[in-house]
C-alpha cells in the first residue's frame, strides 16, 4: 500500500483530492493540517498537525510516506493575510517541505500549480508560484507539476466569486476588455489527473498545462454565469490599470475583496492551452464548462 501525504486538504483542490483518495484501497492517506479536524472522511484517513513554515513539524508527517501531493498555497483569489504571506507560504513553505521530503527519502512529488506560471519580478504573486515549482524541480525528487486553467465545479472560487458579483451588481466589469481566454477545467477531472500521477504510468519530470474542453473569453464566461442565474447584466469594459486601482482599494478595506491585485495577474495572458491537453496526458476527455453549467448549474 502506498502512503500519501496530502497538503492543503482543507482547501478547495486539496479537499476534493482527499475525498477521492480516501475511497481508494491502494492508498493510505495522511493529511497535513495546521489545526486537527474531524472531516467526514473514512476513519482510515490520518490527520496530522504540521505547518509548512515550521520545518520541524514536517519530519514526523513524512515518516513512512512514499508520495507527497502538495496542494497547499495561498491562491490569487485570496487576500494576502499579511505582507509577504504569498512568498512565505507558497515559495518558502514549499522549500521547507521539499527539504524535509528529501531527507525523508520521498519517492515522488505531485505539485498543484497553475497555467501560465513563469518567472516574474520579485514581489508579484506569479513569482511566488514560480518559486513553488522551482523548489520542487530543484529538490531532485521525481515529480509531476500540474498547471491547470481556472477551475469549475462544486465550490470553485473563480466561478463562485463571479456568481456572487452577478447576483448583487447590475453592472459587471469586463477586465481587460473581456477578451482574455480561459479554458475552465472541472475539479473532478483535475482530481482524476492527480490520481493519474500516482501510478506507474505517471508523466514524471514534466510540467503539464491542462484545461477543459473549450476556450472561452472572459466575456463568454460571464455570459454563461448570468444565463445560469437567469439574470441580465450590463457588461462594461474595464482597463487593467483601473482594475488594479480598484483591487488595491478593495483589498485594503475589505476582509474578502471580490478582486485582488494577485488575481489580476491572471488577466495579463491567455489562461488556455491545447484543447486535447488532458486526453494526451491522461487518456480521457475533459468536461466542458458550458455543458456542465447547462446540465448542473453553477454547483
Amino acid at each position: 500500500m502506498i502512503t500519501i501525504l496530502l497538503t492543503g486538504a482543507s482547501g478547495f483542490v486539496g479537499g476534493h483530492v482527499a475525498r477521492r483518495l480516501a475511497d481508494r484501497p491502494e492508498f493510505r492517506l495522511r493529511c497535513l493540517v495546521r489545526t486537527l479536524r474531524s472531516d467526514p472522511l473514512p476513519a482510515s484517513v490520518e490527520w496530522i498537525r504540521g505547518d509548512l513554515n515550521q520545518a520541524a513539524t514536517l519530519e514526523a508527517a513524512l515518516q513512512g510516506v512514499q508520495i507527497v501531493v502538495h496542494a497547499a498555497a495561498i491562491t490569487a483569489d485570496r487576500k494576502e493575510p499579511y505582507r509577504g504571506a504569498y512568498e512565505q507560504v507558497n515559495r518558502m513553505g514549499t522549500e521547507n517541505l521539499m527539504g524535509a521530503a528529501t531527507r525523508a527519502g520521498i519517492e515522488r512529488v505531485v505539485l498543484m500549480s497553475g497555467l501560465g506560471t513563469r518567472q516574474a519580478p520579485k514581489g508579484t504573486y506569479m513569482a511566488t508560484r514560480w518559486g513553488m515549482e522551482e523548489a520542487v524541480r530543484q529538490s531532485g525528487i521525481p515529480n509531476v507539476i500540474l498547471q491547470p486553467s481556472v477551475l469549475f465545479g462544486a465550490g470553485a472560487p473563480f466561478v463562485a466569486a463571479l456568481a456572487r458579483l452577478a447576483r448583487r451588481s447590475p453592472v459587471l466589469p469586463l477586465l481587460g476588455g473581456g477578451a482574455v481566454r480561459f479554458q475552465p477545467l472541472w475539479i473532478e477531472d483535475l482530481v482524476t489527473c492527480v490520481v493519474g500521477c500516482l501510478g506507474d504510468q505517471a508523466p514524471l519530470g514534466r510540467a503539464l498545462t491542462i484545461g477543459g474542453a473549450e476556450h472561452l473569453t472572459f466575456r463568454e464566461v460571464l455570459d454563461e454565469i448570468c444565463s445560469a442565474l437567469h439574470v441580465r447584466r450590463l457588461l462594461v469594459p474595464l482597463p487593467l490599470g483601473a482594475a488594479r486601482l480598484q483591487a488595491t482599494v478593495m483589498t485594503a478595506v475589505m476582509p474578502r475583496p471580490p478582486l485582488t491585485p494577485a488575481a489580476l495577474e491572471l488577466f495579463s495572458f491567455d489562461n488556455a492551452t491545447e484543447l486535447d491537453s488532458v486526453e494526451r496526458a491522461f487518456g480521457f476527455k475533459a468536461r466542458g464548462f458550458r455543458e456542465h453549467v447547462r446540465e448542473h448549474g453553477l454547483a
